[in-house]
């Protein structure tokens, strides 16, 4: 899955894959980590609406 593209994850994550969804949020750790400003609380916030966000994007 490394070699895909963001888009082929998010389309592979829409359709129910779980290793694309991991993979996303794996790419974008360090930007969750910064937003988040060390709250975890607000760190799972932005996981939870990255992945609302990918299940409702029109690809």
């Amino acid at each position: 899955m490394n070699n895909k593209s963001l888009y082929e994850l998010g389309k592979l994550a829409q359709d129910g894959n779980e290793m694309a969804m991991m993979e996303i949020i794996k790419r974008k750790k360090t930007m969750i980590k910064r937003y988040s400003y060390g709250n975890e609380d607000q760190y799972q916030f932005i996981i939870l609406k990255l992945i609302e966000g990918i299940q409702k994007f029109k690809f």
